[in-house]
Parts: C-alpha cells; structure tokens; sequence
C-alpha cells in the first residue's frame, strides 16, 4: 500500500500571503540540501533497493546491482555528466518487474534525484529562485490557483485511478515527482525513503510548469522582463520522408527547442518502466529535457509504442480566452497530459486524442505525432492515413487533423510556431495579426519558407542536422525585414536572437534582440528509432555564427553550470538498457558510433 503523505509545503510557505515569503524559503531549501561538486564521470550507478518490503521504505545505494539481493532491486540509475563536452547530460532510468507501478514510478524518480542533484540545483537556480522576485501580487495568485489545482487532482485520483487508467496514470506521474522530491531533499543520513505520492506546491513541482507559465503569466497579467521573449518559447519541427529509385527509403523527425538561454541546463532522458505492455504500450520512452523535468517540455519524445511526438508553441494574441477558460479545477497540464500521451497512446490518432482530454488552456501548442509503425523503408506507396497527426490548441478549444495527405502530397511537415488550423489562427489571433505580417501567416513567415526551399535536400542524418541548424541571417533572402539593420537572426531555422542589435528597429518585436536562441537540435530516422536513439546537438547554432560565449554577449540571465562558450558538437545516443518498440523492425545491431561519442565535426554551411 502506497501512503499519500501529508507532505509540508516546502517552498511556498504559509505567511500571510503565503507566496510572498518565497525567496528566502527557496533559498533554504537550496542550502539544506546535499549539492555534489561536479565531477568529470563516464557512467554513475544508483541502485534503488526495497528494504524488506517496499514499505517499510526504499534505499538507494551507488552501484549497478548495488542491492543485497537482486529482489530487492526496484530501479537501476545511469547517469553520464558530459555537460562540459557535449553541453548534455545523460540519463536512463529502468524499473524492475514484481513491484507495483506506483513504487516503480517512485522508485524511478528517486534515481533520477539522486543522479542528477547538481544538474537540477543549477536549473532551479537559473530558471525558478527568482520567479517572485518584485511580483507579489503574481506569486500570491499564482499560489491560490495552483494550490487549488493541485487539491483537486489529489481528489480526483483518489476517486478515479482505481477505475480509469487515464488517472491511474496521472497517479504515477506524481508517484515519480514525489520519488524525485523526496531523494533530492533527503539528508545523508537518511538511510531509506518511504514511498508516497504527494501533490504539494514545491521546487520540483515548479520546474515541471516551465512551458505552462508562458501563459499563466499572460493570464496573470505578470509584466515581462524587457528581455523575455515576447510570443513565448519558439521551435522549429520537421517531418520528412525520403525517396530513392521509387522507393521510400527514410522518414526522418527533428526538432530545435528555442528559449532563453538561462534555460540550457539539459539531460537526454530514457525511462524504462515494468509496467504492462498492453495497457502502457509507451512503458519505455526517450527525450530531449530538463534538469528536474519529467516530461520533455522541449517536446520532443520517442516511444517503445512506436511513436514520437513534438511540438512547437503557439502564442495566444487574444488574451480573453485566457479568462474565459483557464480554470483550476477540471483541467490538467500540458507537462502531465504529454506524458500521459506518450504512455498509453497505441496510435497516432489516439495520442490526440488522449492529449484532448482536460485542456487546461497552458502551453498552447501545435503537436506533430508520428506512427513509426506505419512506414518501412523500401515501401513503394505510404498509407493512406494515420501516418501523421496534429492537435493544435488554445484556452477553451483544441482541434485535430490527419495530415498524412499533405506528407503524401510534398513529402515533409514542417512547424514553426505559427497554426496551420484556420480556426486556431482565428480565435487566437493570428489571422489579425498576418493581415500586416507574414511572420504569422501559416507557409509565408521566414521559416517556412526555409524549410519549402530546403527540405529537398535532406537525404540522410548528415543534411537533415545542417538544416536544423541552419541560420545564415545576414545573406539568406528570407531572413530580411524593414528593420534596421535590414535583417533578423530569428528567422533562421535555429535563431539566435542574442546576435540582434539592442537598438535595432524592427517590424515585429519578437524580430529583435532578446534572451532567446535554438538550444538544441534533435533528429532521428527509421533505423535509430528503432532504438528509440536520436541524434542530439546541445546549445545555438554556430558556423557561420559565432559560437555563443557568456563572456561575450548582451544577454543577463543566470547560468549556474552551464558551459561558457558553446561550442559542441553532436552526439549519437546509444543506450545501455535493452530497448524494442513494438512494430518496427530492428535494421542493424551495430551501433553508428560508441555510446555517448560525440563528432568532432562543427557546423557548416547549409
């Protein structure tokens, strides 16, 4: 039996507007908890072992089979610490079979806690401690609407996860939050940790809302900083398939997560969980994400289900939807319905529609999922249907469209944070806002034009890396604006927006300077997926831009552990663990390079 324990709030403190203390509770938990010194390693190994019985607590031990006795052995951690070679680090956690789903959920977040400490001290510090900084109104009402949020999530899992696999799974999710939360904030002298599930206001529960404050704080009304960006984080996606003497030979998916810079405390992720493959179909899941994250909130993700979804967001113009629609109570969040997506969708069309469920009208986005099932290399003829498809949402709507006509139409998708839904360009006001400017107008803002002039010369994982991080904004026709200077480097495939002037003039704000650039590429092709493998570059674009250097720029925004300059190449992921995802057959079983090997390759002209 699994308690729900009854969990102080850590970081959002009762005061008399309870929100208001938060600097300084903050601060404490920061300083009350164990921080390792960053140390150069290959491989760390944490054991996750019951001690007698699950519950009389769970205890982790360093090693790989650290356990007194393989029973009694819940998860297994791996995690490499490349951040200062690659910009990445490298995570998988697998769970053991024989132990109920909620203590493997526990069990798995107690791993990643222990593994990756430092990396998620330095993201909490870069990206949470100063969030209520000069807003005390914001932080008391963004307390009362998340207390209540949470206060109902805890009630409706109490009464549905025993019937519903829909909150069964919602369950899970907090499992491994709590597990993450209670082994980052154990003592070394805590010799074991008692399994629960907790749904409490604390700082790993706020990392989990970075892409859903885009518009909590638009709903809000918090002013922004002059340096964050504008329209909420932006990316850049695209589907492709590719054909050789008739034939369908590859069908590549990519993704560039664009933020701010502060954000670029990154891990790639594999979780492995033992849980039914039936009912949880995407039981092994890998991803591009953050330290503390347990949903990808890039997003880009792969499945042993056979899938792999992204997305790139969408900003809300017409904020009156906001007040329409988000509510505390009814709704969940972006971060849990995607995992939950990943986890129990069997199709295409039924990730959408699983992710349809409960919009809470936070991180409003555009969604790519792909059947990997559905294409095989040297078919003559894609399918008709399923292959391919999109949800795109906003406060109060959400709609879905099978778009595998348009791949067999032109071969690629592309997404670039603007809607390819009239509706959704409607009621979020795009549509108003492309009457004056391409920029928001679906096939004729800068990006997509790029990727419709582009996207033939992807052949292979080489090309389709130099087009996701192409950026040649000073000489590429589709990077010019009536801006002074005549260009903008955010209309690059991967922008860098830190390279804009600060007293340039532009047509559209989001065209100029700001703490915001492509932090990563990902991509991978039929063979690699297989594997659930990608190929992942850390940090922006470089060649013919400068390499970006905190030493050498305009951008102020704190970067605890991060690198100075960014000049990394990509690696090619291997994992350790045994991966097979259903339906697709397993090309090779020689890995492209050894695992973790990063290219000594730098960008180059596309």
């Amino acid at each position: 039996t699994v308690t729900y324990p009854d969990m102080a709030l850590r970081w959002l403190v009762a005061a008399a507007l309870c929100f208001a203390a938060v600097a300084a509770e903050s601060k404490e938990w920061i300083k009350n908890n164990r921080v390792p010194p960053e140390t150069p390693v290959d491989y760390e190994y944490i054991s996750i072992c019951v001690n007698g019985t699950a519950e009389n607590g769970l205890i982790p031990k360093k090693g790989k089979a650290a356990c007194d006795d393989y029973h009694d052995q819940v998860a297994v951690g791996r995690y490499a610490n490349k951040v200062n070679t690659t910009g990445w680090g490298i995570l998988e956690v697998e769970t053991m079979g024989g132990f109920p789903n909620d203590v493997q959920a526990f069990a798995a977040g107690m791993a990643e806690g222990e593994l990756t400490r430092l990396q998620i001290y330095y993201h909490y510090r870069n990206t949470i401690e100063d969030l209520c900084i000069g807003y005390k109104k914001y932080c008391k009402d963004l307390y009362s609407y998340l207390t209540v949020h949470l206060d109902w999530l805890r009630e409706t899992v109490e009464k549905e996860a025993p019937k519903d696999p829909y909150w069964a799974h919602v369950k899970l999710v907090f499992a491994q939050m709590t597990g993450m939360y209670e082994s980052y904030r154990r003592k070394e002298t805590d010799d074991q940790v008692k399994p629960g599930i907790g749904f409490d206001l604390h700082p790993i529960y706020m990392i989990q809302l970075s892409g859903e404050l885009f518009d909590i704080n638009k709903w809000l009304n918090k002013t922004l900083d002059p340096q964050e960006y504008p329209e909420a984080g932006k990316c850049s996606a695209l589907l492709k398939v590719s054909k050789d003497g008739g034939v369908y030979k590859d069908m590549f998916f990519s993704h560039v997560a664009m933020s701010g810079l502060n954000t670029m405390n990154r891990v790639l992720k594999m979780y492995k969980f033992a849980y039914d493959k039936q009912a949880v179909p995407g039981r092994i899941v890998s991803f591009s994400g953050y330290a503390g994250a347990l949903s990808s909130a890039d997003d880009y993700t792969l499945t042993s289900g056979g899938l792999a979804s992204i997305e790139t967001t969408n900003a809300v113009f017409n904020e009156t939807l906001y007040q329409l629609y988000v509510k505390p109570k009814g709704q969940v969040h972006c971060w849990v319905r995607s995992f939950i997506s990943n986890a129990l969708a069997h199709s295409a069309k039924e990730w959408v529609d699983i992710f349809a469920k409960y919009n809470s009208g936070t991180y409003n986005n555009q969604w790519m999922v792909v059947d990997y099932k559905k294409f095989k290399p040297g078919m003559e003829k894609l399918p008709e249907e399923d292959l391919v498809w999109i949800l795109e949402q906003i406060p109060g709507y959400t709609e879905t469209r099978d778009m595998t006509w348009f791949i067999n139409a032109y071969s690629y998708f592309p997404s670039y944070n603007v809607p390819y839904l009239s509706s959704i360009s409607l009621m979020s006001g795009f549509s108003e806002k492309a009457k004056k400017f391409d920029w928001y107008k679906w096939g004729h803002s800068p990006r997509a034009k790029i990727f419709d002039r582009d996207h033939v010369k992807v052949k292979d994982i080489d090309s389709l890396t130099k087009l996701m991080r192409y950026n040649d904004y000073t000489h590429d026709e589709y990077a010019k604006c009536k801006c002074n200077p005549p260009y903008t480097a955010e209309a690059g495939i991967s922008a860098r927006g830190d390279l804009n002037p600060s007293n340039g003039t532009w047509e559209v704000e989001s065209m100029g300077f700001r703490n915001h650039a492509g932090l990563d590429y990902k991509g991978t092709n039929y063979e690699m997926f297989s594997k659930l493998r990608f190929r992942a570059w850390g940090g922006p674009p470089y060649g013919p831009l400068p390499a970006f250097d905190w030493a050498n720029t305009r951008v102020i925004a704190n970067h605890y552990g991060q690198p100075q300059v960014w000049n990394f190449s990509y690696v090619d992921l291997v994992w350790e663990a045994n991966i097979e995802v259903d339906g697709i057959t397993q090309l090779s079983s020689a890995p492209a390079r050894d695992s973790w090997e990063d290219s000594d390759s730098a960008d180059e002209d596309f």
